[in-house]
């Protein structure tokens, strides 16, 4: 990697970019973009030809115009063969397959180094920790239930990929975590008997020195940064922020972006073989969250993220002519717990971020009246949706003495977990002595209140209709003495008594994760424009990528959708070195 010079981009063009990309953005923002003939990634120009016909200024507010950055401005030029923004999921796995097959790559992240790979579940299919249990998944199946959660409003293609090679994708990175020395990848096997939501055995999660879930991202975000960096012509660099993407007679060669910890200094990157944007969708992008989600703000009360998506590789690749992705979807947990006092609202300005994996259990769950209202043994994100009909948005999970027994029985996976079990998830599973520690220190908060009766529970969480919350849980218990649910339908063992103080309760609200919609790709990953035709040398992966989701994560196959950033990550950078 070398200082070169090369020809300005004009700073006509940068406005006629604004233009085009405006035109570009879907049908879900029509009513505030310019005509869709503008033609995504065309040629300087030919964009300086519509300079003077288009009027920017019609894109959304959140979009913005690209930043005035130019050749000028940057203190450093950096040739390359692939770069990779974004050092999470899909990027981490991108930027170490290519180098692996000989490219050169420059990996990049706002963050010092990157979130690197999620640990708690990875999903895949025919991986060989599969295998070796006897775990066989019908891909049609699993992929047409992906589908239909989504409504048919996705790529199935996108699935197909993501079935037929992800088992390989978590072998490798499974390999490289042995290599480590301090990392080990389990999967979750052992399914429940009989849920009505189909629930696949595809987590693979990851564990650090001493069986400990936090010391793995870390290990892994280390030991794959040293490892790219034994390739020759491959580095990674922390806080380097993509800014704009160059075009260049209708084709991306590389981009524009800000380095160091206050972002103030600028280099150009030149990327041969193309761009992988992986940046990780728009979640903490307060502007464009409110203009593309806003019902979904109202019921939430924070965020659970450990990474920075503020959609700078959205936006980048719509100021170079890319189009949005027509509806927008987030993944929701249904873990906001919020004092009695307290309600869900706009996260960016009374956010509380409190999470509590004790509320996917599927105990009794009421409105503000005591009322029951949904099927408890459903998908995190169900009751969330449900909860945006009731009159505060808010939902209370309520429980007694005996919550071990009953998470034993219920028997939830992933992410859910609460006690420990062969082939459970070893990464969040405890024991009865960490359930009882992690409560107690809610209630000593005041977000989890304890009653020594139901009257008293009842006020304590502040419903509006004691009486009605009475009547309510001694129907409830009758259903679980019959072993029926004759209201919602729920599984048998999954039904629960409220009899033995002390009761439980708290309140809650949904807690996001992160966004699930992005730029339309086409089914090699490639970046469409208005026209739906690829822009070459744009490649969009994982969070940023759309096609996929519409309105629900069909979160009971474990780790699906980090398993598919993955997949995505590693087919690209391949086929991107073979170049």
């Amino acid at each position: 990697m070398s200082n070169v010079s090369h020809d300005s981009i004009t700073r006509r063009s940068l406005v006629a970019g604004a233009a085009i990309a405006a035109g570009a953005l879907g049908a879900a923002q029509a009513t505030q973009a310019l005509a869709a003939d503008a033609k995504a990634g065309a040629a300087s120009s030919a964009a300086d030809a519509k300079a003077g016909s288009s009027d920017a200024s019609q894109a959304p507010s959140w979009l913005g115009e690209p930043p005035a950055i130019f050749d000028d401005d940057c203190s450093e030029v950096v040739d390359t063969e692939i770069l990779v923004a974004g050092a999470g999921d899909a990027g981490m796995v991108a930027a170490v397959s290519a180098a692996e097959d000989g490219a050169k790559v420059l990996l990049i992240d706002r963050m010092e180094k990157g979130f690197g790979i999620r640990c708690s579940a990875l999903g895949a299919v025919d991986s060989s920790a599969q295998l070796a249990h006897d775990v066989h998944i019908d891909k049609t199946e699993i992929v047409n239930d992906v589908v239909r959660y989504a409504d048919g409003k996705c790529d199935q293609r996108l699935w197909n990929l993501w079935a037929n090679e992800s088992g390989e994708t978590i072998d490798w990175y499974t390999a490289h975590c042995e290599k480590s020395g301090g990392v080990k990848v389990e999967l979750e096997w052992n399914m429940p008997e009989g849920p009505r939501n189909s629930m696949g055995p595809t987590g693979h999660g990851s564990l650090g020195t001493g069986d400990n879930i936090w010391t793995a991202e870390p290990t892994m975000i280390d030991y794959f940064i040293d490892y790219l960096g034994t390739f020759d012509g491959c580095e990674h660099r922390g806080y380097t922020k993509l800014e704009r993407l160059i075009v260049e007679d209708g084709r991306v060669t590389g981009a524009y972006c800000s380095t160091g910890e206050n972002f103030d200094s600028y280099i150009r990157v030149n990327a041969s073989k193309g761009v992988i944007v992986a940046t990780g969708g728009y979640v903490l992008n307060s502007e464009m969250m409110r203009a593309l989600q806003p019902g979904l703000l109202a019921g939430l009360t924070g965020f659970f993220t450990s990474s920075q998506p503020y959609g700078d590789g959205i936006k980048a690749c719509l100021w170079a002519g890319a189009q949005m992705e027509d509806t927008q979807t987030s993944m929701v947990f249904d873990r906001g717990l919020m004092a009695p006092d307290q309600n869900p609202g706009d996260p960016y300005t009374n956010g509380v971020v409190n999470g509590y994996n004790m509320s996917s259990q599927p105990w009794l769950k009421v409105d503000v009246h005591g009322n029951r209202f949904i099927n408890e043994s459903t998908p995190y994100d169900f009751v969330f949706h449900a909860a945006s009909k009731l009159p505060n948005r808010a939902w209370y999970v309520v429980w007694d003495a005996n919550y071990v027994d009953d998470a034993d029985r219920f028997h939830t996976i992933g992410c859910s977990t609460q006690l420990l079990r062969e082939g459970g998830d070893q990464m969040m599973g405890g024991t009865p002595e960490s359930m009882a520690q992690q409560l107690q220190s809610r209630v000593d908060a005041g977000t989890v209140v304890q009653a020594d009766t139901i009257e008293e529970l009842a006020e304590k969480l502040g419903l509006d209709d004691v009486d009605n919350f009475v009547a309510t849980v001694n129907h409830y218990n009758d259903l679980y003495d019959a072993q029926e649910d004759t209201d919602f339908g729920k599984e048998a063992f999954r039904l629960s008594a409220m009899r033995e103080a002390p009761f439980y309760g708290m309140k809650m609200g949904g807690l996001a994760l992160c966004t699930l919609s992005g730029v339309k790709v086409s089914p090699e990953l490639e970046a469409l424009d208005a026209d739906g035709n690829p822009i070459e040398g744009l490649y969009v992966v994982g969070n940023d990528a759309g096609n996929s989701y519409d309105m629900s994560y069909p979160n009971y196959a474990a780790g699906l959708n980090a398993g598919r950033c993955a997949t995505q990550g590693r087919h690209v950078a391949r086929a991107l070195a073979a170049k």
